[in-house]
């Protein structure tokens, strides 16, 4: 017979055991969810998740690729165009898909309009991303930097501005050529990038400076290593206790920073935000910057963030240079590219200088840049949700961070004929440029890149100008694979020849 002990260490035994059961099997269940589309009280779906670990969440599946980006296409192939991925402590979902990254950007744009709030980028504005264009949430303050650099970045045709511009891409694109000579082989990189410096220093604030101008030089490798810096990506920025490990690297970025405001201070604006008179037409950006703070226009624009912005566009002279830089690199392995650009230019400006005026008679050259710009895939800079929101009918949840996958658009074989190969062609059709709907490389809607006309025109104004006197050619021992999924090179780069024609 039992005894009443033996009775009650059976129950315990029992009970213990039933809610082990139940505990494995709520666990159980929330793994399987992860794959499952489970619909909450909103009627929204939850969106798929893979299985996470402890404290990197997702972050091993990004490991194993060229670029994160091809990881999301993967992961979007297996649970679908939304996927809820746990990077570290931040929160995220992935986005593919055409429709999806149209809804994303300006169906719903005004949902999706703030940035994610890495250390990094605080750090390396003065403590603040709210200083920067790019990386700073959607304000009023956004929105008045913004809607003063549309008459600059995006100039109309047929108006001073543009023919401004005109003239300074061409005089920057001579000066460019006569830092080369031929047979020789060419370090191009600080080229290109000291002739775009000059181009947006003239058109933004009147300046120009000579090539072998020590600050000046000095202030172009400064706004390279910090472009190259905020195009990398690190575990840090979602696992913050790793942070120290980059302290000596953001120290040194930060002495740079400082090093451009002194340039900026002492070469660029000088003496002319006391001399200038706010009853004066401002002649440059420069002058509108100093204008619109000192009339107190808005109080939300005090010079210190007036400077960060001045800062920003003027640093957008490394975007143009190193994205020319892979073009070429790009180029060097196909001649026969070369050859159709040559012809192009011999049969539409003949011997006289390629200007941009000349863009609507010359697809060809306009299609080579579109093709580097796809394969280079340049990712679309994160959004955040400022609000609970949905993509596609899943739930996203206010502080979700969105990656947005347009590599997949870039690259996918269901929207390009050999993605992988350098094709311009794909972007004309009878005799006309064509840009598809699904190629999406500066973003969309509100937020889409404020400097993307500027990238078009200046590269045009260079390339058109490059190959109508030389020819690209390899140099010895020298490997051309161009890195994709970012516009940033590192300092020592590719070298070239040049053939003159």
């Amino acid at each position: 017979m039992l005894s009443s002990t033996s009775i009650l260490t059976a129950f315990l035994f029992v009970f213990t055991s039933a809610v082990l059961a139940m505990v494995c099997y709520d666990v159980y269940k929330k793994n399987r969810r992860s794959s499952k589309q489970v619909l909450v009280e909103d009627g929204l779906r939850e969106p798929p998740s893979p299985k996470k670990v402890p404290v990197i969440g997702h972050l091993h599946l990004l490991g194993g690729y060229e670029v994160p980006y091809q990881a999301f296409t993967s992961l979007g192939k297996k649970y679908g165009n939304v996927v809820r991925l746990q990077l570290g402590k931040v929160r995220c979902v992935v986005v593919n898909d055409q429709r999806n990254i149209r809804e994303a950007l300006v169906t719903k744009g005004h949902h999706f309009d703030s940035r994610p709030n890495f250390q990094r980028y605080k750090e390396l504005f003065s403590g603040n991303k709210e200083n920067s264009l790019a990386f700073c949430d959607w304000s009023d303050t956004q929105k008045t930097r913004r809607d003063m650099l549309k008459a600059y970045t995006f100039p109309r045709a047929f108006t001073n501005k543009f023919a401004s511009l005109e003239t300074l891409i061409s005089c920057g694109t001579r000066s460019a050529l006569a830092q080369v000579t031929p047979g020789q082989v060419t370090d191009l990189k600080p080229i290109i990038l000291r002739g775009c410096a000059n181009i947006f220093l003239n058109h933004f604030c009147s300046k120009n400076f000579d090539y072998d101008d020590a600050k000046f030089a000095e202030m172009v490798d400064d706004f390279d290593e910090i472009f190259y810096e905020v195009n990398q990506g690190y575990a840090a920025d979602f696992l913050p206790f790793l942070m120290p490990l980059l302290r000596r690297n953001l120290d040194r970025m930060g002495a740079l920073t400082r090093r451009i405001r002194d340039f900026v201070h002492d070469k660029v604006i000088e003496d002319r935000y006391d001399v200038f008179d706010v009853e004066t037409e401002p002649s440059d950006y420069v002058e509108s910057l100093i204008k619109h703070v000192k009339s107190g226009e808005s109080t939300e624009l005090t010079w210190e963030t007036a400077l960060f912005a001045l800062e920003d566009i003027i640093g957008g002279h490394s975007a143009v240079g190193n994205f020319l830089v892979k073009v070429f690199g790009f180029l060097v392995n196909l001649p026969h590219v070369q050859e159709k650009m040559q012809e192009e230019i011999d049969v539409v400006v003949g011997n006289r200088e390629v200007t941009i005026a000349d863009r609507s008679a010359m697809p060809y050259t306009e299609a080579v840049i579109f093709e580097a710009i796809r394969l280079i895939a340049s990712p679309i800079v994160p959004r955040v949700a400022n609000q609970d929101s949905s993509i596609d009918g899943y739930r996203i949840e206010q502080g979700t961070v969105l990656f947005l996958n347009n590599y997949e658009l870039s690259m996918s074989e269901k929207l390009w004929e050999r993605p992988e190969e350098f094709l311009p062609e794909r972007f004309i059709k009878e005799g006309r440029l064509v840009k598809p709907e699904h190629f999406l490389p500066f973003g969309g809607g509100r937020r889409s890149c404020m400097g993307y006309k500027m990238v078009q025109l200046v590269s045009f104004g260079i390339l058109g100008g490059f190959l109508q006197n030389y020819t690209v050619l390899p140099a010895e021992n020298e490997s051309y694979k161009v890195p994709i999924g970012s516009l940033a090179l590192a300092r020592d780069t590719f070298k070239f020849n040049f053939a003159r024609r």
